[in-house]
């Protein structure tokens, strides 16, 4: 019979092996649109946050003990300190600075259209000569970064592959094409991104509520999925249910738009219901 600190060790190890499931999926996805170091930065200021809120909700009208917050983040008083710092000034989290140096090229495009801009002089600022250590180019990457293990022809190739620069590889020279860093290959995958991303976030918030809610006030979350699915038949597969789910789509919206206000304003609420289709890996 398994004892209390068996079940324990199980809970624990369902746990991580579920989280680890989602970040792995999630850090698939965001490997090369933004580096380990900011997504570090982010998921610490946002998870002090709302240890914080959660910490306050439990006793409303008093302040968190620091000592209370170090043990629910692991964290020690000095990184709480300057965390709280940050978080009081009520300055935006995600400040000009931050997003242009989500990824190690990123930076180097601020930095050179910020050369640009400055100078006042387009022609000659967006073209900058590399391939020896005392070309502007290399100049600028040195004096942009100093994370080690990053190449000079990483960053090129990088910048030529998301359209970010024109590269003369006769005069040996890069171009600046744009006025901000895209890590984005087409045109449409920011708007897809995003929209992933809503879903998602949707998604996690119904989990959160049925977590804690009552049986009768639970909201409706649930998949179909079977695991003999001939792989010659895929594609036919995906073909029927994309039908399906697009005839659903059709009776939702059909539901939805008697309750729909004529007007949008403060106070209203979203809700509805999301459809997708999914395949394990």
């Amino acid at each position: 019979m398994p004892t209390i600190g068996d079940e324990r060790l199980q809970e624990a190890d369902l746990l991580a092996r579920a989280v680890e499931n989602v970040f792995r999926k999630l850090i698939r996805f965001l490997v090369g649109r933004i580096s380990l170091v900011r997504l570090q930065e982010m998921i610490r200021h946002i998870y002090v946050e709302e240890t914080e809120l959660k910490l306050q909700a439990e006793q409303p009208g008093k302040n968190v003990p620091l000592a209370r917050l170090a043990l629910n983040t692991g964290l020690d008083t000095r990184a709480l300190l300057r965390i709280r710092r940050r978080l009081q000034t009520q300055e935006p989290q995600y400040r000009q600075q931050f997003l242009a140096e989500l990824t190690p090229e990123s930076a180097v495009v601020e930095a050179w259209a910020s050369r640009v801009r400055e100078e006042g002089a387009p022609g000659a600022a967006a073209e900058l000569r590399y391939g020896s250590d005392d070309a502007a180019f290399e100049g600028l990457v040195k004096s942009t970064l100093s994370i080690r293990g990053i190449t000079t022809q990483s960053i090129i190739q990088r910048l030529v592959a998301t359209g970010s620069v024109e590269q003369d590889r006769e005069r040996r020279t890069l171009r600046l094409l744009v006025d901000h860093y895209s890590p984005y290959l087409s045109q449409d995958e920011p708007n897809m991104v995003n929209a992933a991303f809503s879903a998602v976030s949707n998604l996690i918030s119904t989990i959160q509520h049925n977590v804690h809610a009552e049986q009768s006030r639970k909201l409706f979350q649930r998949q179909a999925w079977t695991f003999r699915l001939d792989p010659r038949k895929r594609a036919e597969f995906r073909a029927v249910m994309r039908d399906m789910l697009e005839r659903c789509e059709e009776d939702a919206r059909r539901e939805i738009a008697p309750w729909e206000l004529e007007d949008y304003g403060e106070g209203l609420l979203t809700a509805g219901v999301g459809f997708y289709y999914f395949e394990g890996t």
